[in-house]
C-alpha cells in the first residue's frame, strides 16, 4: 500500500544544524546553573576571614565598609567562566568525544 506523498515528514525540512544549537544552549546552561550554584562556596574561600575588623550587632555596624574584607570581584569573574569553559571542554571532549562518540540529538532516521 503506497502512502500519501503531501504529507510533511520532518527529517526532510528540519535543518540538521539546529540539534547542534539546541545541545549547545543545553550544555551552557547547565554549566552557567552549575557555576552560579558553586559561587557563594569559592567566594568564603576567597575572602580573607583573618581581616574581618568589623562586628555587626542587629542593625547596627561599628565600622565602615572600607574596613570589610572583601574578595577580588575580577578573579571570582575568571574562576566562574573558568567553571564553565571546564564544563564545556569536559561534555565536548571527554564525555561527548571520547564516550559517546555521535551527536545527541542527532537524527537516527537517515536515509
Amino acid at each position: 500500500m503506497v502512502g500519501r506523498d503531501n504529507a510533511h515528514i520532518p527529517t526532510e525540512s528540519w535543518p540538521n544544524f539546529t540539534w547542534f544549537m539546541i545541545e549547545f544552549a543545553i550544555v551552557f546552561a547547565v554549566a552557567n546553573l552549575i557555576a552560579f550554584q558553586l559561587m557563594p562556596t569559592i567566594r568564603e574561600m576567597f575572602t580573607d576571614q583573618s581581616l574581618l575588623l568589623c562586628e555587626q550587632v542587629s542593625h547596627q555596624i561599628k565600622c565602615s565598609l572600607s574596613e570589610e574584607a572583601l574578595p577580588d570581584e575580577g578573579m571570582l569573574n575568571w574562576i566562574y567562566w573558568g567553571i564553565v569553559g571546564g564544563i564545556f571542554l569536559g561534555w565536548y571532549l571527554i564525555i561527548r568525544g571520547g564516550i559517546l562518540k555521535k551527536p545527541i540529538l542527532g537524527n537516527r532516521y537517515k536515509s
